[in-house]
């Protein structure tokens, strides 16, 4: 066996971090399905929604009405976006064949920009709404405008559009075309009665909590005098769906494997007709399933849960909350995306200058990695629930803006259609971030995460493999983030919901008690570790993952047990029945165990 070639000193600096043209996903080698360039220009879309937010919560804006300046930051916030949504109800259902013919014209200002933005983040309800509700069937051909235009965004959230576009925007809309005006302009809204189908109007603030925008809304026709929430609008949109004959139920149509599923969808609706106890063949009018039901919501439920399987149900009443024709509650949607948002704006990434310096673009670079890694590992694991950090997910928010692009490459590469959902139990979430980083290392033989969080432990099985990997893949270093990107591979929790407050409020604080253990044990482990200067650099950096913290705020993580060192008298049985290994592999060994076990043993 030859010698191994000397060890030569490198002069210089280390080499540029250069981005793949290509990544191998599965069992594919795909092109790059985004460029560092789209989320430079998603950042500054981003940057716009954000100063949105400051501005309505600080209260810096005269134009806003004096019981609007007299409410907390966080409800008035809350009022600002529930406007914003209404005003891209009324832009969805103005949108026609006219807007084709310019499309520039068509688009809307930086308030229903963002509540678009949010839409398009729910891809699966974004591309079943777009195929079989007429008042959004428009919107794919504008999403693929905008999906061309993301990398220079200037068009999209200008402060000066063109007057041709404010014109168009105000005569199809009604409303003011400045975000600021329209705010104090848009004060009610237009709803049916769901008992005697009257049309009316209601006011989205009330003095006594009750508007449309509020939490306990509630409202009395002036035709039949009855009561109604937003449960019964919900119950009425349903209805209409139901007694639509060529149409179908939201959250039947789209599965993971096929997106115009007509066939699963007719049998659902047929079920929950004869549930009801109304014939199968021939009309049926919305009044008629109403009062089958005998306005009562709670019916409708239990007809689902005899009817058809309970997850199904459930995702099929979650589209008839109100009655709005989306099947996503927007305000809501929106309302947890600003924390996303938040998180960009607190790494400094949507400043507008940030990442005009070209070394600065390495961030971007790395986020795109490993998004295109992160799409492997679903590839590995199609059963599993993976949670992305936050640069992976600023990447994957960036590829669900083309949302054309996105379904298609979804299903080619990964071999179904991926979801975003923003609605996840935070336990859940957390149970589920521990396994990404353990799917993620003996993947990649890489951390995870670099921010500095105590990551979930690793056994002396999974080191050997890692250490292995990192000898037989040194490719994989293009995930590896420069020091500027770190704090982007935090957790991204933004989408972490409670379920049950009291129990969820108790798992936190579980967590947070076993991540100061975990920090504490890790520290003194790391005392007892003598690391050779010649351990693979990767598995240096997580040995000091472990050890380091991080200066933002934990974020979930499942009580896991620590890794204890090898070194430890734990397992010293271990290691003499692992003897063998000092053949051949003396120097892996040394490397994943450290140098101070190998001279002992």
């Amino acid at each position: 066996m030859s010698e191994p070639p000397p060890y030569t000193a490198v002069q210089g600096p280390p080499p540029r971090y250069t981005l793949p043209e290509t990544f191998n996903i599965g069992r594919r080698n795909v092109d790059l399905f985004i460029q560092p360039q789209q989320l430079k220009g998603h950042l500054s879309m981003l940057h716009a929604f954000h100063s949105l937010r400051v501005t309505v919560e600080s209260n810096d804006e005269p134009r806003f009405p004096r019981n609007i300046r007299e409410m907390e930051p966080e409800n008035r916030w809350g009022w600002f976006v529930s406007i914003a949504v209404e005003r891209f109800e009324r832009w969805c259902r103005s949108l026609g064949e006219w807007c084709f013919t310019n499309l520039e014209l068509a688009l809307p200002p930086v308030d229903v920009l963002m509540v678009w933005h949010t839409y398009l983040l729910n891809p699966i309800w974004y591309a079943e709404d777009t195929a079989h509700i007429s008042a959004v069937a428009h919107l794919p051909r504008l999403t693929e405008y905008l999906a061309t235009n993301i990398g220079s965004p200037d068009l999209l959230i200008t402060i000066s559009p063109h007057p041709d576009r404010v014109h168009n925007w105000e005569h199809r809309t009604n409303t003011p075309y400045d975000p600021w005006d329209a705010a104090a302009a848009v004060t009610n809204k237009g709803i049916q009665c769901p008992y005697c189908e009257h049309r009316m109007v209601v006011p989205f603030l009330d003095p006594l909590g009750s508007g449309y925008a509020q939490s306990n809304f509630v409202a009395r026709c002036v035709s039949c005098g009855k009561k109604f929430k937003k449960d019964m609008l919900g119950l009425y949109k349903f209805a209409n769906d139901i007694a639509e004959i060529t149409g179908f139920l939201s959250g039947t149509l789209h599965t993971p494997y096929n997106q115009h599923d007509t066939a699963r969808a007719t049998l659902i609706k047929k079920r929950i007709i004869a549930g009801a106890k109304l014939p199968v063949s021939g009309t049926i009018t919305a009044r008629a399933f109403m009062e089958k039901l005998k306005f009562d919501p709670a019916m409708l439920t239990g007809i689902l849960n005899t009817q058809i399987q309970q997850r199904i149900g459930r995702r099929i009443l979650g589209a008839y909350t109100d009655d709005r024709p989306f099947s996503v509650e927007l305000v809501g949607a929106v309302l947890r995306q600003a924390s996303f948002v938040r998180k960009m704006a607190d790494l400094g990434w949507t400043e507008p200058d940030f990442f005009d310096d070209e070394g600065e673009m390495v961030i971007l670079q790395h986020c795109v990695a490993r998004y295109h890694a992160f799409l492997a590992l679903m590839v590995d694991a199609p059963g599993s629930f993976f949670v992305p950090t936050l640069d992976i997910d600023l990447a994957w928010h960036t590829h669900q803006l083309r949302a054309n692009h996105y379904h298609t490459e979804c299903k080619q590469v990964v071999g179904r259609y991926i979801d975003h959902d923003d609605k996840v139990d935070e336990d859940h979430l957390a149970t589920a971030f521990d396994i990404t980083c353990r799917a993620w290392t003996n993947r990649y033989g890489l951390p995870y995460t670099y921010c500095g969080c105590p990551l979930p432990g690793t056994t002396l099985g999974q080191r050997l493999r890692n250490a292995l990997s990192l000898h037989r893949h040194r490719e994989q270093d293009v995930l590896v983030p420069p020091p500027d990107a770190a704090a982007g591979t935090h957790a991204s929790d933004h989408n972490a919901v409670y379920i049950n407050r009291k129990a969820s409020e108790h798992a936190r604080e579980r967590r947070r008690q076993k991540a100061e253990r975990r920090r504490r044990r890790a520290a003194l482990d790391a005392k007892d570790k003598d690391e050779p200067k010649d351990a693979p650099a990767a598995l240096r950096r997580s040995n000091r993952n472990e050890t380091d913290r991080g200066t933002h705020e934990l974020a979930f993580f499942y009580p896991i047990p620590l890794y204890i060192g090898v070194g430890s008298w734990l397992f010293s049985p271990l290691l003499t029945s692992l003897a063998w290994l000092r053949v051949g592999c003396g120097r892996l060994w040394s490397s994943v165990c450290g140098a101070s076990v190998w001279r002992r043993w």
